[in-house]
């Protein structure tokens, strides 16, 4: 595995075993003899139902489950889990090593960690993990079923040069966010993604 430079020391941490693995970004650790739920931080898996959603979850069993970590608590989000930084028996970052290797995204709406922009554009040039797919499409804008309007695309995301589009699963059209003709069973997938599926544009909104 790649080496990753040394992490930066927290002023709230703590050490547990790890008894839990609910994602790839998500982990439960023992502190004081209670589980607590950690959210890790800079960083954005895919989804369960994405592809690369169960291999970001074995990827992080693999590394984290059953063993003492550290925590580098940044503190509570608004659901009440941790956010922190999950440091493995060997010093290095599971968030990191996630993001190297291509099982998470750089959460930079979250996230200022430069290292973390550097790993993801290393692990997209060399197309690790989900960078292999040219249809991939972050968590985030998965998880919304729609996305935030833009001035010059207003019902289109440009996201690294590809346009976001959305279709239905039982539709055979690929619509523009708002259609009249898009069912609350929509979800985004890339323009590339959409042609190579068979879909056709809209004839309403002309996508």
């Amino acid at each position: 595995m790649m080496a990753l430079a040394g992490v930066v020391s927290s002023a709230g941490s703590f050490h547990g075993q790890v008894v839990g693995v609910v994602d790839g970004d998500t982990i439960d650790v023992m502190r004081e003899g209670v589980a607590v739920r950690i959210r890790l931080d800079g960083i954005d898996c895919p989804e369960k139902k994405q592809a690369y959603g169960t291999r970001a979850k074995q990827f992080t069993s693999r590394l984290a489950f059953g063993k003492e970590v550290r925590i580098l608590d940044k503190g509570p989000d608004r659901y009440g889990r941790t956010i922190g930084e999950v440091i493995l028996p060997d010093g290095t970052s599971l968030n990191k090593h996630l993001v190297a290797e291509g099982y998470a995204w750089w959460y930079q709406r979250y996230s200022d960690d430069e290292e973390l922009k550097r790993l993801q554009q290393e692990a997209r040039e060399a197309n690790k993990g989900l960078w292999a797919d040219p249809s991939v499409i972050p968590p985030w804008i998965f998880r919304m079923g729609g996305v935030p309007q833009m001035e010059d695309h207003p019902t289109e995301v440009l996201l690294d040069g590809r346009v976001v589009v959305f279709v239905t699963s039982t539709g055979d059209k690929y619509h523009r966010d708002g259609c009249s003709y898009l069912s609350s069973s929509r979800f985004p997938v890339s323009l590339s993604e959409a042609k190579g599926r068979g879909y056709e544009p809209c004839g309403v909104c002309k996508p």
